[in-house]
């Protein structure tokens, strides 16, 4: 779609997370289900808990209206890296998004030294993230640029188009809002093109995804990473608390933390794997 005929218009596709608030539900229903997920996908480990369920809705071009909501997949934690680790330091949120099918859409991966970096540098808890997503090559990483009292939380990131192009985000908390709400705005036209409705609940909560913008309603990078961090979000002030404590035992030595090698191993040289023997040499 040529850049002047895209507009920000009414709401194109809805992902809702929904956040189960017990463990009693039927994608886990009986004793053997956990191993049947795992025969159709790797990506769903031994310790993975399936925490809740994922629908969607999108506009119907003949009518301009949204589709019912339909069920189209679920969402796991990997409990081991998140309460299972005795050092905290290697203790990490892991989500991921599955089909109703099982086949693995997306992971988010939080970055825990990466955090610890930035949080020191500017002495409030900062969180990284690292997407990846089903049939996309490249890490997508969503970075806390911002969390002060005379701002809202503030998160970027940026996915690549097509001929060397990328596209810049900015996740931005809406003020005055009951629940921890974000609108996405786009750099290149200042546009909100996306949005997200928090809900939570005692156990569980709800987080609703709205895209505003035609063509990245079609990118399921765009809307994969978005749905990841929507189901983050439940667990923000969990990590801000982790990291306060981590870096202060640090400071005064009482501490020191241990980076998993699953986090490690998405430090790796990219371009070994991306660039030829030619164009190494010329860097």
């Amino acid at each position: 779609m040529p850049e002047e005929e895209r507009k920000v218009g009414p709401v194109y596709r809805v992902f809702s997370q929904d956040l189960y608030s017990t463990d009693f539900h039927s994608d886990e229903m009986g004793v053997r289900q956990n191993e049947v997920w795992r025969s159709k996908s790797r990506q769903f480990t031994k310790d993975s808990e399936i925490i809740g369920k994922i629908s969607e809705r999108e506009m119907r071009s003949d009518s301009n209206r949204l589709t019912d909501f339909e069920k189209t997949g679920f969402i796991t934690i990997r409990n081991s890296l998140w309460t299972g680790e005795m050092n905290e330091g290697s203790r990490r949120l892991v989500l991921k998004l599955f089909s109703e099918s099982g086949r693995w859409l997306a992971t988010l991966e939080e970055m825990v030294a990466e955090s610890i970096a930035t949080s020191y540098a500017v002495k409030e808890p900062m969180i990284s993230f690292a997407v990846m997503v089903d049939d996309v090559e490249i890490i997508c990483y969503i970075r806390q640029v911002m969390r002060t009292g005379f701002s809202t939380e503030t998160y970027s990131f940026y996915i690549l188009g097509p001929g060397g192009s990328f596209e810049v985000f900015r996740i931005e908390g809406k003020r005055g809002t009951l629940g921890d709400d974000f609108k996405v705005v786009r750099l290149r036209s200042d546009d909100t093109v996306a949005e997200i409705d928090s809900k939570f609940a005692d156990i569980g909560g709800e987080f609703v995804v709205k895209i505003k913008d035609p063509v990245l309603a079609e990118n399921d990078w765009f809307c994969r990473t978005l749905q990841a961090f929507s189901v983050a979000v439940r667990f923000r002030k969990e990590i801000h608390q982790k990291i306060e404590r981590m870096t202060k035992k640090w400071e005064k030595g009482d501490f020191e933390p241990l980076q998993h090698r699953y986090e490690t191993s998405l430090l790796a040289n990219p371009r070994k794997l991306t660039l030829s023997i030619e164009e190494l040499e010329d860097i």
